[in-house]
């Protein structure tokens, strides 16, 4: 099979893989001995993918996906393993993803309106970071400097935080296993991914890509922080990654064990 990677490349995920054939790169900084496609539009980046024969194109940068890069290549028929633009939201607006995570009933922090005892936590819609405040005095002087943002302010909570992959092809959700989790911590988890199952299915989820939850463990349950609409840099993915992208293509993440 012929890969192309888009924007920074992950060749190391993909190099051990018994499917592949020529790795390709499109990326601003190309790699040594692999071959990289420049390209000027996304059209144009599609008429050569095609004429590569690339069989599956994959990209975790999220300026293109924000830019179009996954309706543009899936309208020219080539196959992308990325979220669309619709679906980044979930990463650019953090407010649109806590609606969306308790609509669906997902633990998530409680968002105040106004702080009854400290710490709090100021986040701002974007994800820029996150701001620990420890009086009013504090929150008064973080949101001074934080003037033109949009923020909000939600609860404290204490806990170990971890992260899930997941593979979405458009039907089935494929999760990743976390490591050393108790026996209720594992429990738990496949009640959360059963709740994001039927969240991406009853919103029509329709895009075949990767994504990361961040999960925060505190009062016996997990809590989403946030997604990451794209594949982290730094998931620990178990078994032929190739295999299991082709499989996302074809909607058979339910046939995968991992």
């Amino acid at each position: 099979m012929n890969l192309l990677v888009i924007g920074k490349p992950q060749e190391n995920l993909f190099c051990d893989s018994k499917l592949l054939n020529k790795l390709y790169t499109a990326a601003f900084e190309p790699l040594e001995d692999i071959p990289n496609i420049e390209f000027e539009s996304f059209e144009e980046l599609a008429q050569k993918a095609k004429a590569l024969k690339i069989d599956i194109t994959i990209t975790a940068d999220k300026d293109l996906i924000q830019a179009g890069i996954t309706d543009i290549l899936k309208k020219n028929l080539v196959n992308i393993i990325a979220v669309n633009k619709k679906w980044s939201n979930l990463e650019t607006s953090r407010l649109v993803a806590k609606q969306l995570a308790s609509y669906y009933s997902i633990n998530i922090p409680e968002t105040l309106k106004a702080p009854l005892s400290f710490p709090v936590i100021i986040k701002t819609d974007k994800p820029k970071g996150n701001y620990i405040v420890n009086s009013m005095q504090d929150l008064v002087n973080k949101m001074e400097t934080l003037k033109g943002e949009k923020t909000f302010l939600e609860e404290y909570l204490e806990g170990e935080i971890y992260s899930l992959t997941s593979l979405w092809d458009g039907k089935n959700l494929l999760s990743f296993p976390i490591e050393n989790l108790t026996e209720v911590q594992h429990d738990r988890l496949e009640l959360y991914k059963t709740k994001l199952n039927f969240m991406l299915s009853d919103e029509k989820a329709d895009f075949v890509g990767f994504f990361t939850s961040k999960l925060l463990w505190t009062k016996n349950d997990w809590y989403l922080l946030e997604y990451k609409m794209r594949l982290d840099k730094n998931a620990q993915i178990k078994g032929d990654l190739l295999y299991i992208l082709n499989s996302a293509l074809y909607q058979k993440l339910n046939e995968i064990q991992v």
